[in-house]
């Protein structure tokens, strides 16, 4: 995995991702992998929701991926003040850009 592509994955805090992704992740960026950042997801099979194909299932929410990444690498405490957990991805993903010199 390249490093860009796990930037983009840090920069969303609405998804589940798969544990092997989220283990390639860390890999990228040189970090650990706790199991503690795996969590069993269920969807309620709500057609106005998002459903899982096949759950429950064994994830990581992106949003833990990306603080854990950043405190991994020194930079968590740069990306404060934020309310969505959108824009608190986004800036994980930014602090842990500058900090790696990631374009």
């Amino acid at each position: 995995m390249e490093k860009q592509e796990a930037l983009e994955a840090l920069k969303t805090g609405h998804t589940i991702w798969g544990v092997d992704y989220a283990q390639q992740v860390c890999e990228t960026f040189g970090v650990s992998f706790p199991q503690s950042l795996i969590q069993v997801y269920e969807s309620d099979r709500n057609p106005m929701g998002v459903t899982m194909l096949h759950g429950p299932e064994d994830g990581v929410y992106s949003l833990d991926l990306a603080c854990h990444i950043a405190t991994c690498l020194g930079v968590a405490d740069r990306a404060v003040g934020f309310i969505g957990r959108g824009s608190q991805a986004r800036e994980y993903a930014r602090v842990v850009a500058e900090k790696l010199g990631i374009g």
